[in-house]
């Protein structure tokens, strides 16, 4: 056919549509309901019909007022100075976790360029452990745990709208951060625990890019990462003690003297605005702002995705064994596993069906090498105040997903989904060798080679995936998409095998986590796509336990997991063509 006839049967085509649209608007103006469900954000249909964008409206106007919901995830690092000298191990604290909140903001827009002022609240919960003060191994080092409850941001923003109809918004943003922390230090081995605590709010910087995407004339969907620091607070170090005249059993009171404390967080969200001003001048071709009154709504069929990633990570595991009686914060031995580099692989699969019922799974596995093993103990003897010895560690991993869901908003060119899953994480880790960095009269002197087997430690993590998914064409053929789940029950069983003590140790316990993943690609045909993001998984235990070389002995112990990857991935997609809508 030639190009003019190609030309003339479009437009009137288009227009016929367009018509239709306008004519059924009346008959559907019951309008869109919103309902924040915690950690998960849906958008809630009046009736059955789903839009989808063929084409663009007038210009969209970013400019007025909007309040929204966000959730996510994040990860953060406290930081220890110590007064005592140079550490051995530890003064470094990761704390992930989840996080929810609300935010209200303000734009001006002149052109495609985008001026914001934007003010955040969240509810979080970020918690970990580690060392303190680890100078000697001849004092009795501290487990520090930082935690938060709640932050915010006070920013500017400066975008650029692009994308049809200058739907999308890529903006850049920063100013004041504030956070509500604390950080207990307890001093290990269980010498009376001497406890040192502080808690503070405070004020520190933030750094931050996002993507925002209009839905409707009111709605917009959001992907963001911020970069929040806070600065030094004071801290006290507890009362602990020094031996005198090694080995021999003598020991002096060292008391607590002034030290500092800093943070770092790394925070990734995805959230719904709704817009109170400035859309009008959109309002003619978008509707009166409801979502389903998008323009060329249409009902999408059933649509299959599957592909495959690359992923190279990194893998921290960690366990604190506490004392019998005096729970997992006052510490007799801690073992972290730090500095896998993972290098692995992932199968992945999307349905989602003409009902806009959706289910969604992956199934991966990796392999790491170069990591390594620090297995500390305090006064496991009279004589031994601290012991540190490090291992060389292997490491095998397997895991996978499955979520089933509904999408409350889907059309060619983005989906909004809730949905409810199940994670599994395997973990396989093995530590050869052992060379003592504390202590020269506890274990591993002389040094064990790394051609021995020394522990082995065998997990198996379970949990509940609560989350948001979004996805949606941020330019012609490049499309964000972005999860974050919340894991509110994760089941935890493992087994410490010391080889060279014939010393096997059942564990198990139960806690919560948190799993966020970023995924950018660009669409070469309507099926076959090209991607690159990134990927944090954490999770921990809020209560667990180990029968001490089966012996009936139980030993209180908090376990935690971090796993951290930059993917690169390749898809194939069967249905509904994925470059309609919004890319032509």
């Amino acid at each position: 056919m030639p190009p003019a006839r190609r030309a003339v049967r479009k437009t009137i085509a288009r227009f016929l549509l367009r018509v239709g649209i306008q004519m059924g608007r009346s008959a559907r103006r019951a309008g869109v309901s919103f309902s924040a469900l915690v950690l998960t954000s849906a958008l809630v249909r009046a009736d059955g019909y789903q839009p989808s964008y063929v084409s663009g409206p007038s210009s969209f106007s970013w400019t007025g007022m909007y309040i929204g919901y966000q959730s996510g995830g994040a990860s953060g690092e406290s930081r220890v100075s110590d007064p005592f000298g140079v550490p051995i191990f530890g003064d470094k604290i990761h704390t992930p976790g989840p996080f929810v909140g609300g935010v209200i903001g303000y734009n001006w827009q002149k052109g495609s360029t985008l001026f914001g002022v934007e003010a955040d609240a969240n509810w979080a919960d970020f918690d970990g452990t580690n060392t303190c003060f680890a100078f000697s191994g001849f004092f009795i080092s501290s487990n520090c745990r930082a935690h938060t409850d709640a932050l915010g941001t006070l920013t500017t923003r400066l975008g650029v709208a692009t994308g049809p109809a200058g739907r999308s918004l890529l903006y850049v943003k920063g100013g004041a951060a504030w956070e509500d922390t604390s950080l207990d230090t307890t001093a290990g081995g269980g010498v009376g625990t001497p406890t040192s605590s502080a808690s503070t709010t405070k004020w520190g910087w933030m750094a931050g890019a996002g993507v925002d995407h209009a839905l409707s004339g009111r709605w917009s969907v959001k992907a963001e990462y911020d970069y929040l620091a806070f600065g030094h607070n004071n801290i006290t170090t507890p009362v602990s003690f020094l031996q005198t005249v090694p080995p021999n059993p003598f020991f002096v009171p060292v008391p607590g003297v002034p030290a500092k404390a800093s943070e770092d967080i790394h925070v990734f969200k995805v959230g719904l605005n709704y817009h109170l001003g400035g859309a009008s001048v959109a309002d003619s071709d978008w509707g009166s702002g409801s979502i389903k009154d998008g323009p060329y709504a249409r009902i999408p069929g059933t649509e299959f995705e599957f592909g495959a990633r690359y992923l190279y990570g990194w893998s921290r595991f960690q366990k604190d064994l506490g004392i019998a009686g005096l729970g997992a914060s006052t510490l007799r031995s801690r073992l972290t596993y730090d500095g896998m580099n993972t290098n692995g692989g992932e199968l992945f699969a999307r349905l989602d069906t003409r009902q806009n019922f959706m289910v969604k799974g992956l199934l991966g596995f990796g392999s790491a090498s170069n990591g390594q093993l620090n297995d500390e103990d305090w006064l496991l003897a009279a004589s031994l105040p601290y012991s540190n010895t490090l291992s060389k560690v292997d490491d095998r991993i397997a895991y996978g997903t499955v979520d089933a869901g509904y999408d409350w908003l889907r059309g060619s060119g983005s989906k909004v989904a809730s949905f409810v899953g199940y994670s599994i994480l395997n973990q396989n880790m093995k530590a050869f060798g052992c060379t003592q960095i504390a202590n020269p009269f506890s274990d591993c002197v002389p040094p064990i080679p790394t051609s021995v087997l020394g522990i082995t430690e065998k997990d198996t993590w379970q949990a509940v995936r609560l989350g948001s998914g979004v996805d949606f064409f941020v330019l012609p053929r490049v499309k964000v998409g972005a999860d974050a789940a919340y894991l509110p029950y994760v089941w935890f069983d493992g087994t410490d095998n010391h080889v060279l003590r014939t010393l096997v140790s059942p564990e198990d316990g139960h806690g919560q986590g948190v799993q966020v993943d970023l995924m950018v690609s660009y669409a070469f045909t309507d099926q076959f796509s090209l991607g690159v993001g990134g990927r944090y998984w954490a999770m921990w235990t809020t209560s667990g336990e180990a029968n001490f070389g089966g012996s009936g002995l139980i030993i209180p112990q908090r376990i935690a997991v971090e796993q951290a990857a930059v993917l690169v991935q390749g898809s194939y997609k069967f249905g509904e063509s994925c470059c309609s809508g919004p890319l032509k």
